[in-house]
């Protein structure tokens, strides 16, 4: 968030400098996005999570620099995550939120035991305010119809990142569920102890602030095309597809957690209006 006011004023430089060119289209878009959560390495903590589809729009600017080429701007919203459900890994190191979990967290972390499995559902959510400038060639096809494709960069910025989880679940030792944690637990009294060992279960449902986990920016390539249907000689509709890719990754812990980088493809409808620029009147001289 601490690049959030920078984010601002550079929408606000792009999305007001087409005085140049020849012709500015204004428009918004309103889609569909399909994250993808991808782990370069396999780490436990971070694979296996599916495709949660999210809301994904904004406002763009498209400046033409000839006829058929253009450099297109957006400020948009995207929610972005995915769902992990079943038998999973938990840090071990984590179990603090409770004076339960705490003392169960110091025991393990005491035995040496980095990491327990349990069954719940998981899901990660990401708001991002973003930024795109891609560079735009299209295609006319007669009167009405046109195609056409862009690619370009875009930075993003995190908002409010959340790890929702739900559910019971006994713990264990390995992911297939066979081995049981058991912990000791004195049945007795201080002057003759008697331990038992005791399964442990705990119930698992909690909405956690993960900001502090997470890099709060993102840098990556952005590629698309899309289809457009022109209404008047200065509206269109358009069809717009793009697919995204993160270089940074999405985990500052990536000793722990391993290197994610966030991807995603967005299927979109918009509408553009079209400024056209004036030509000067040349007045002859007389």
């Amino acid at each position: 968030m601490k690049h959030f006011n920078k984010l601002i004023v550079l929408a606000f430089v792009l999305l007001t400098s087409g005085s140049f060119a020849q012709e500015t289209k204004m428009g918004i878009r309103l889609g569909i996005g399909l994250p993808n959560l991808k782990s370069t390495d396999d780490n436990i903590y971070s694979k296996d999570y599916e495709t949660v589809a999210g809301f994904d729009g904004g406002i763009f600017l498209d400046y033409g620099l000839t006829e058929n080429f253009s450099i297109k701007t957006e400020l948009y919203y995207a929610r972005k995550g995915g769902d992990r459900n079943g038998m999973q890994p938990i840090p071990s190191a984590t179990l603090n939120s409770t004076p339960e979990g705490q003392q169960l967290s110091g025991y393990l972390q005491s035995q040496g035991i980095e990491t327990i499995y349990a069954t719940f559902d998981n899901r990660a959510v990401f708001d991002y305010i973003g930024i795109p400038v891609l560079a735009k060639y299209e295609w006319n096809l007669g009167d009405k119809w046109g195609v056409y494709a862009n690619a370009g960069l875009y930075v993003e910025f995190i908002l409010s990142p959340e790890q929702v989880t739900s559910g019971e679940s006994q713990f264990y030792l390995d992911e297939a569920g066979t081995i049981p944690l058991q912990i000791p637990v004195n049945i007795g009294t201080e002057d003759m102890p008697n331990y038992i060992l005791v399964d442990v279960e705990g119930d698992l449902t909690a909405t956690t602030d993960i900001d502090s986990d997470l890099a709060d920016m993102d840098f990556g390539a952005m590629f698309g095309g899309g289809v457009t249907y022109n209404l008047t000689d200065t509206s269109e509709l358009i069809f717009d597809f793009r697919g995204s890719y993160g270089f940074i990754p999405l985990q500052n812990d990536t000793d722990t957690y391993g290197t994610v980088h966030m991807g995603s493809f967005v299927f979109s409808l918009g509408y553009a209006y079209t400024f056209k620029r004036k030509s000067k009147e040349v007045v002859p001289n007389e």
